[in-house]
């Protein structure tokens, strides 16, 4: 039945809940239709007259009730199997997000990790500059001529080095 409504639209759920009620002409009045007990007479029958005249059919009506029951719980059964989809799509989603929270968090350790071995590497890498630098001046210091009376006598590279504290050892980190 579900299917039945779902491939008719519009045109056929208007002509289901029409259906069983009679076209009356005329003004808005005409077209109320109220329900009261019978008044009077021997119990109920499936048809009784109403205002005006118009014949009631009762059986239609409880037709229609069932019909409609029947469209409410399975539009319910649809909404409980969509709720289940929903419940299980935010769990396989909260799954999603904590495992590339990890994955983040790995990648941050990581970038520290890569950070501080490239701040030592820098550190080292002035080091040896300096020495560079001290070791270059001292041999050029070394062979190169006064040049002048004023120039100072030249200093030997074995007196620069004794005059400088030696070299610290870079110690590899056990990352």
């Amino acid at each position: 039945m579900d299917q039945a409504l779902k491939e008719s639209g519009t045109s056929a759920a208007a002509s289901w809940l029409m259906r069983g009620r009679r076209e009356v002409s005329g003004s808005g009045a005409d077209k109320i239709v109220t329900f009261m007990a019978p008044t009077g007479g021997s119990g109920s029958t499936g048809a009784e007259r109403g205002p005006a005249g118009s014949q009631r059919d009762w059986s239609s009506a409880l037709d229609l009730i069932r019909e409609a029951s029947e469209a409410i719980r399975i539009s319910e059964e649809r909404a409980a199997d969509l709720e289940d989809q929903i419940r299980q799509l935010t769990a396989q989603a909260g799954d999603e997000i904590r495992s590339l929270e990890a994955r983040i968090a790995a990648g941050e350790r990581r970038l520290i990790k890569s950070e501080e071995r490239a701040a030592a590497a820098e550190a080292r890498a002035e080091h040896a500059e300096g020495w560079l630098t001290r070791l270059h001046d001292a041999v050029v210091g070394a062979f190169t001529r006064p040049q002048g009376r004023d120039a100072a006598p030249p200093v030997a590279a074995a007196e620069v080095v004794e005059d400088t504290p030696p070299p610290a050892q870079a110690v590899p980190s056990a990352e």
